[in-house]
């Protein structure tokens, strides 16, 4: 199973609960079958262009909301990830991203 399958099935997965909808109400709005979008959701399938605009479409958000899952990757891969856009920073904005990493330290 390829990551962006998985990912993409954890973000549908997510935007689904987040509107209270059950597998079986999802696949009845995007006219599947409801083992289609478990599919889906558990990263053994992967939609149509058609089928993500309509997943979309379902859900409320944006088909590139969809693809949004840079947060949801593995702890070594997420720090790796915040050290290279650290790197990208000028002074300024070094000093800004310290900031307000600094407020989820103190807590």
């Amino acid at each position: 199973m390829s990551e962006v399958k998985r990912l993409f099935g954890k973000k549908v997965k997510e935007f689904r609960k987040k509107g209270n909808l059950t597998q079986a109400q999802l696949a009845e709005m995007v006219n599947v079958d409801d083992k289609h979008i478990s599919c889906i959701e558990s990263g053994k399938n992967f939609p149509s262009a058609d089928l993500i605009d309509r997943l979309a479409k379902a859900l409320g958000v944006e088909p590139k909301d969809l693809f949004e899952f840079y947060y949801l990757q593995e702890s070594p891969d997420l720090r790796d990830d915040i050290i290279s856009m650290l790197d990208k920073l000028d002074e300024q904005e070094l000093a800004l991203a310290h900031k307000y990493i600094r407020t989820f330290l103190i807590r």
